[in-house]
């Protein structure tokens, strides 16, 4: 029997996704040690997903180091600092209060305040600088600074209660805001800010963009077990956590695969489970660097973990070929970055396959009939696709990346046999083959030349019998497809005027 508590996809504690959950929660005795215990994905998702509205009560119990995480995840996008979110950040802060606010203010990257700061105040030091007469200035504790209010808006709202905060209880922490908005560039700020940010969210997998991609790369050699690989520590940053439980909106999503679920659910060790649920973590971390995931929109980091789910569950099917009791051992060697590279190498193929194809000499897509034409957009995305039920969508097993391979295979055999048969391709495979069957019929050349309109009416009017050529057994089954649609076109319309205008599924001469 699976220990489902004991599973990495048991996801985080917190998981609370609505405002009465949090009430229930904070009944709890332990919500305290809970909240403490988790990571800064498992808080920041858990705000994200209640809105920081309803999680003011959850506030007071997050850490200095949960808090300085929800800001260096939710306040930049790409390299440029966003105030917008940072300022709703404090703002519920400065709601519970200034002792809360400043340790927020403390939480936070210096260079991050001074950088919301230093479009909304303009700083003066007392003893260097001469400040313009009539301006109001508010002073600091020791009177280094004079601070005149400068921003307009919400911004400038926020921007004065955080001053209070810091010169009433933390006056060295403003002194060295201050200094920073005083006699550093907003470029020197943002820089160092960002810096500073990439050096934290790189030990959690949140990682530069290009950097990110190489997760896309394939598996590296020999890498089917990396025993050695396995034993190296990796080396921690002072002051940062390492990831924690698995965040409850990625544990939900790659519950949503059965065989990834059965698979990983019978690691029975706990310090198996705990490395594993952190090895998830940082690779949706990497996933979402990778696919430029605006992390304040759940919606828009559940596709990107749907896709982690997917790949991972192909690379565990592959790795224990199909046999989920195998995965402990498997995991034991490998790294969960393996298995996600492992299973998105097998539908790369179906990309450079499908690239081969389209490449071929006097071929376009485009002679393909819509869904075959689909079918192959899809296959040579970056990231391939699995055409269903008109709908692109994620591969989700081998099962069904062996059906778009013969798929493939018996696109390529006809397109292949098709050039072979009609040297000069001017329209579709479909309308050339009919036109070609067509002439035939009417006492004509197998060749797509266009039809003369009144020669295919007699035609129809006699009983629209076809012949039966000899033709490659690549193509037989795309013609009976293609010869069933066009007497589906034509057999209403018999005894009735053709206009080559509104007839498809031949070449009728205008």
């Amino acid at each position: 029997m699976i220990d489902e508590s004991q599973s990495p996809l048991a996801g985080s504690s917190l998981r609370i996704v609505s405002k009465v959950d949090l009430d229930d929660f904070l009944t709890r005795e332990d919500a305290a040690d809970v909240v403490r215990a988790a990571s800064f994905e498992e808080i920041f998702f858990t705000v994200k997903q209640l809105g920081l509205g309803d999680s003011l009560d959850l506030l007071p119990f997050v850490t200095s180091r949960q808090i300085r995480g929800c800001i260096d995840l939710d306040c930049w996008r790409k390299d440029t600092f966003m105030p917008r979110p940072f300022m709703e950040w404090l703002a519920a802060f400065i709601q519970s209060g200034p002792e809360e606010t400043v340790r927020a203010l403390t939480s936070i990257d210096d260079a991050v305040v001074a950088l919301f700061l230093k479009d909304l105040i303009e700083v003066y030091e007392v003893d260097r600088d001469d400040p313009p007469t009539g301006v109001r200035l508010i002073f600091t504790p020791d009177h280094r600074f004079g601070v005149e209010p400068m921003g307009e808006g919400e911004e400038a709202v926020i921007a004065m209660p955080v001053l209070d905060a810091l010169f009433k209880y933390n006056p060295k922490l403003g002194s060295r805001v201050l200094s920073n908005v005083r006699y550093t560039t907003r470029m020197e700020l943002e820089e160092t800010a960002f810096d500073n940010k990439n050096r934290r969210l790189e030990a959690h997998g949140f990682v530069d963009y290009y950097e990110a991609l190489s997760i896309y790369g394939g598996p590296e050699p020999g890498s089917a077990g990396l025993p050695a690989e396995r034993g190296l520590d990796v080396e921690e940053i002072p002051g940062e956590e390492t990831p924690g439980n698995l965040p409850a909106v990625f544990a939900d999503t790659l519950s949503g695969a059965d065989f990834l679920l059965d698979a990983i659910g019978r690691i029975d060790d706990p310090a198996e489970s705990d490395r594993l649920a952190q090895e998830l973590t940082a690779l949706g971390n990497r996933i979402l660097s990778a696919n430029l995931v605006n992390l304040g929109e759940i919606e828009q980091i559940r596709p990107a973990l749907e896709e982690m789910r997917d790949t991972l569950s192909i690379g565990m099917e592959l790795m224990t070929g199909g046999h989920p009791e195998r995965a402990p051992g498997v995991l034991r060697t490998s790294y969960i970055q393996t298995v996600f590279k492992v299973g998105f190498d097998r539908t790369a193929r179906l990309r450079e396959r499908a690239h081969a194809l389209a490449s071929l000499p006097q071929f376009l897509p485009a002679m393909l009939d819509s869904g075959d034409q689909g079918f192959l957009e899809g296959l040579r995305r970056f990231k391939p696709l699995f055409l269903e039920s008109g709908r692109l969508r994620n591969f989700s097993s081998v099962a069904e990346i062996e059906s778009a391979a013969a798929r493939l295979a018996e696109l390529e055999a006809m397109t292949r046999a098709m050039l072979g048969l009609f040297p000069i391709l001017i329209d579709t495979f479909s309308r050339t083959f009919n036109t070609a069957l067509l002439h035939l019929a009417i006492d004509g050349p197998f060749e797509p030349a266009p039809l003369d309109p009144r020669a295919v009416e007699v035609w129809m009017a006699a009983g629209m019998t076809l012949p039966t050529p000899e033709i490659p057994a690549a193509i037989a089954p795309f013609a009976e497809r293609w010869v069933k649609e066009m007497r589906a076109e034509l057999e209403p319309l018999r005894g009735k005027r053709l206009d080559p205008r509104f007839v498809g599924t031949v070449l009728l001469k205008l």
